[in-house]
């Protein structure tokens, strides 16, 4: 089921959540006017679809936290629908999404090749590079809200054991953001419950 989260007053944006059967991915969703982005489109269901069918009429654009497999199940389905796109945020996020070891998916015996044809040119989010958890993890800032992937997120959630994981990374990434991203933030992270970043303890 998707549920609404929260509404933007300045923009009329609302955002969505719907959290996925697998490892409980939180997919997220920030609808106005003009556009849907949508953060970690985990493997999703076909309520999801006939919910994402209103929209058909306007642009969509994916934003992927990290190259794990579980995060961007299904972006290759999400792109038949029309005005669909993808945005990235590094020359080789490509290369490692599509590769079934880099993200994962091999290890799991669920390979997912995400292949990425439509580009997008637009970029709404500020991104932020985190890397720990993985070698090419991301943060996205949007208003008062920071998409955490599973960079920012509960403590019982973080893993830094992974192929690709690296401990001393991902305490530089802590304090760069706690440098730089207000205490009030609200945080929507990649699983588990949205939080305020000043509660964010690891």
């Amino acid at each position: 089921m998707v549920e609404p989260l929260f509404c933007n007053t300045d923009d009329r944006s609302i955002v969505y959540r719907f959290v996925s059967d697998l490892f409980h991915v939180c997919t997220y969703f920030v609808v106005d006017d003009e556009k849907v982005i949508i953060v970690d489109p985990g493997k999703m269901n076909d309520d999801v679809y006939e919910w994402l069918l209103q929209f058909n009429e306007i642009d969509k654009i994916i934003y992927i936290t990290h190259e794990h497999f579980d995060h961007h199940f299904d972006v290759n389905l999400m792109l038949r629908y029309p005005r669909t796109s993808v945005c990235f945020h590094s020359d080789n996020f490509a290369s490692a999404i599509l590769n079934t070891r880099k993200n994962l998916s091999h290890y799991y015996n669920m390979p997912v090749e995400t292949t990425c044809n439509q580009i997008s040119i637009f970029n709404y989010f500020h991104v932020i590079a985190t890397p720990g958890h993985s070698e090419l993890s991301y943060c996205f800032r949007y208003k008062n809200l920071l998409f955490g992937g599973d960079t920012v997120i509960e403590k019982e959630y973080l893993v830094l054991k992974l192929p690709g994981s690296d401990k001393a990374k991902f305490k530089e990434s802590v304090l760069s953001l706690r440098n730089n991203i207000e205490i009030n933030t609200v945080v929507l992270p990649g699983h588990g419950n949205v939080f305020c970043f000043d509660k964010w303890i690891i």
